[in-house]
């Protein structure tokens, strides 16, 4: 597995197994939720809903294919 990154954000777009995260700077990134991650589309839905402060770890480039989260943890 590729250097996993990590960043902090809410979640601000669900859509089926992708999702869309702004940080406290305003920036946006794009990911694809592993089917690994211990997490459902529901709970994503959840935490949009309630911006809820996530931490993603993620490996690859966020905007691309390669963007994968493999964590996403409530602060």
């Amino acid at each position: 597995m590729a250097e996993e990154k990590e960043i902090t954000g809410r979640i601000i777009l669900v859509q089926e197994e992708r999702f869309r995260i702004v940080d406290n700077r305003g920036r946006s990134f794009l990911f694809d939720l592993s089917h690994r991650a211990p997490v459902t589309n529901q709970d994503l839905i959840n935490w949009s809903k309630a911006k809820t402060w996530l931490v993603v770890e993620y490996e690859g480039e966020p905007e691309m294919e390669s963007g994968i989260a493999h964590s996403v943890k409530a602060v």
